[in-house]
């Protein structure tokens, strides 16, 4: 494959435009309030405080009869998460769980240790927002509870603890946020966030900023991608995969024009909003026509997806040309129902491919212009416009 000049701009990787920005959230301050020592659990506050979500992966849309095994969603801990201790009532009917007290001490506490922890100087404002956040969802918040009690019972090991012991805390709290993150929890971005502020923890410098976060969640993105073309997982964000992204991007990063950069840095929380929740909400009307987008901008650097992009480009052109139902006069609805019907040409075609079980992306990064392959991502979709 010929190398490729690389211009300013190409970095546009899975960028977006939607208003989402990496940066940490102002919290409504509020009032601190007594807090309950116990609360009973019932169906419904199960419900406010999960330790962690399951969400199914997509059906294969090559084949529709199989579908992939659901993706477990973690929690982000800095150790293993223990389970809460149920209180026998009198009655023995319903049990109790007990949650710890926000005390005043717990909210003048945590800010600091955790900066020391993460080795970051936080500001006061940022102290307030730590302290808002706790104050605000203390009851029903078990991932940040659980976070804040876990440091605190750290807290010997954090103020006393040799270099070696604090780095090896340290980076054992900032991949388990990090993988949290990719996994789709909210509140281990929002904690990673801090430690990603700061300067020294930068991939390049910028306004904004290119950090870590950014680099493997591009990683993540890209595989999304290459696994919906090929209807079935055959590539994996592997530690690989992420230092090869944040090499590149880190190299080209001073290039890239501004107005590109604020689109990168928005990408960790808008790609899993998209990820997560709009992807399994739009129609496969939708999903189809991103999956056609993105194989044109790939498979000209990534060899194993060709075959699959002529399939699917093929499929749609047989339905844009049937007179009976024309594809431009549908609605959205009725290009799904168009798209769900069994395709023998498109099924058998795909039976004949050469089975590939795995892709190795990474030996692509090098090569890859990654504003042009992937550049108009999912999250911002300049498609959506043109989709209805």
């Amino acid at each position: 494959m010929k190398s490729i000049a690389i211009k300013p701009g190409v970095l546009l990787f899975c960028a977006t435009s939607l208003a989402i920005s990496l940066a940490i959230p102002a919290i409504t301050s509020t009032s601190q309030r007594q807090v309950s020592q116990t609360i009973k659990i019932t169906p419904a506050s199960k419900k406010v405080i999960p330790a962690s979500k399951v969400t199914p992966a997509p059906i294969n849309r090559v084949n529709p009869t199989t579908k992939n095994p659901p993706t477990i969603k973690a929690s982000p801990t800095t150790i293993s998460s223990p389970t809460p201790v149920a209180i026998p009532t009198p009655n023995g009917k319903i049990p109790l769980v007990a949650v710890p007290p926000l005390t005043p001490q717990i909210l003048k506490s945590f800010p600091n240790l955790y900066g020391q922890l993460i080795s970051v100087k936080l500001t006061p404002r940022q102290q307030q927002q730590i302290s808002q956040r706790m104050n605000k969802d203390w009851m029903t918040n078990i991932v940040l509870r659980t976070t804040v009690m876990q440091t605190l019972a750290m807290e010997p090991k954090i103020l006393r603890g040799t270099p070696a012991e604090k780095n090896q805390l340290q980076t054992k709290l900032i991949s388990d946020l990090r993988q949290a993150t990719l996994n789709g929890d909210p509140d281990a971005l929002w904690l990673v966030a801090f430690f990603d502020a700061s300067s020294k923890n930068w991939l390049a410098p910028g306004q904004p900023p290119l950090t870590r976060m950014t680099s493997d969640i591009s990683a993540d993105a890209l595989c999304f991608m290459v696994n919906e073309i090929m209807g079935r997982q055959v590539a994996t964000p592997d530690s690989n995969l992420k230092n090869s992204i944040a090499t590149k991007l880190t190299a080209e990063y001073p290039q890239i024009a501004p107005r590109i950069k604020q689109e990168l840095s928005r990408l960790p929380a808008a790609w899993l909003r998209f990820r997560d929740d709009e992807w399994s909400r739009r129609g496969e009307d939708f999903r189809e026509q991103m999956r056609l987008h993105w194989a044109k901008n790939l498979e000209a650097y990534i060899p194993e997806i060709k075959a699959m992009s002529k399939l699917r480009s093929e499929r749609l052109a047989r339905l844009k040309a049937d007179p009976i139902a024309p594809w431009d006069k549908m609605n959205s609805l009725q290009r799904q129902s168009a798209l769900a019907k069994p395709d023998l040409i498109f099924q058998n075609a795909v039976r004949a491919l050469p089975q590939i079980q795995t892709v190795q992306l990474n030996n692509y990064i090098d090569k890859m212009p990654l504003a042009n392959a992937i550049g108009n991502s999912p999250t911002r979709h300049s498609l959506r416009l043109n989709i209805k």
